[in-house]
């Protein structure tokens, strides 16, 4: 046997702390990439639900406006001179189904209610 061609090998404890160092620094990198993602996921995460917040404060806001303004129709019709009983409950069942015009109703000056509720009724 020609023990001139053979290469020496390195030793099993070599060859164990280099692959051991190397998976140590490969599950390091894993191990962060894990850590940033979960971050990154929790970060996105929060600004959704943040976003959420704002949109269902907005939306329950204005759910209390148009119910306060609901409340308020039927005396704001009755103040109306001019407006039979008739157009009084016909216009208090129709606004109320238009949310945005009530809040339109309410903001208009009371000299121009009574054309604006008949037009409104002669158009819904």
């Amino acid at each position: 046997m020609d023990v001139s061609t053979t290469q020496l090998q390195p030793s099993k404890s070599n060859q164990d702390g280099s692959t051991s160092s190397k998976k140590k620094k490969k599950i390091s990198d894993g191990s962060e990439q894990i850590s940033a993602s979960i971050t990154n996921a929790a970060i996105f995460l929060g600004e959704k639900i943040r976003t959420v917040h704002l949109e269902l404060s907005r939306s329950i806001a204005s759910e209390k406006v148009i119910q306060e303004s609901a409340q308020k129709l039927y005396p704001a019709l009755c103040e109306i001179e001019g407006l039979t009983e008739d157009e009084r409950y016909c216009a208090l069942s129709k606004i109320t189904d238009h949310p945005t015009q009530m809040l339109i109703f309410f903001s208009l000056h009371s000299s121009v209610r009574l054309e604006w509720v008949r037009r409104f009724l002669f158009d819904h």
